[in-house]
């Protein structure tokens, strides 16, 4: 797995990640603002090539809009969350009310059990709903990248629009019977690994 590199951004510490893929291009997993990730994509000399956002929650895409009018990237995004893309109320675009929401547009999007490549870099979703319809556990070689599914010994809300309490305790039981261990990095908090949430992630048990 190449390197990956991680960016807290926002006033709710959203994480970003930032994967190097061929030819110098990058996938940005849900980048919460424009400015730093450009940033950082310059200080490597890399060329933005995809944007992949896990969810429809405003903190994980308010920067979409910017770098997409900057660099002509795509857009690859959770199916079932098309329309939280497009609407502020939806997406709780009220929680980062300084950053005017923008609408997004998918150029291409995933549900349960797709798989795409980005970049040369290849995911495989696996449906999570529960946060939202279309959350989705995004693996690609030993990694899952969980958006706000899971986190370092804890899960994501059920409150939300298309959320749901009963829906997010089936996903948890697929979580539970993955096979094999990864590294799991989560839209916010540190990165854990499966079998440790397996082990002590009082949701999972």
């Amino acid at each position: 797995m190449n390197k990956i590199y991680e960016l807290p951004l926002g006033a709710l510490q959203t994480n970003c990640y930032i994967l190097e893929g061929e030819d110098k291009k990058a996938v940005v997993i849900d980048p919460a603002s424009s400015s730093e990730v450009l940033m950082f994509l310059n200080s490597k000399e890399l060329t933005l090539g995809s944007i992949i956002l896990t969810h429809g929650h405003f903190d994980h895409f308010a920067g979409v809009a910017e770098l997409v009018r900057r660099t002509d990237c795509e857009v690859i995004g959770a199916r079932l969350d098309e329309e939280m893309f497009r609407s502020a109320a939806k997406s709780w675009a009220d929680f980062m009310p300084y950053i005017p929401f923008e609408p997004v547009s998918l150029d291409r999007s995933f549900a349960d059990g797709d798989e795409f490549t980005a970049c040369g870099i290849t995911f495989r979703a696996m449906g999570t709903p529960g946060h939202t319809a279309g959350c989705c556990l995004l693996f690609c070689e030993d990694v899952i990248f969980a958006g706000d599914t899971l986190f370092n010994g804890s899960i994501g809300r059920t409150d939300g629009y298309s959320a749901s309490g009963a829906e997010m305790q089936r996903s948890l039981r697929k979580i539970s019977e993955i096979q094999g261990d990864y590294t799991v990095y989560s839209g916010h908090g540190s990165s854990t690994t499966l079998s440790f949430e397996k082990k002590y992630n009082p949701f999972l048990g």
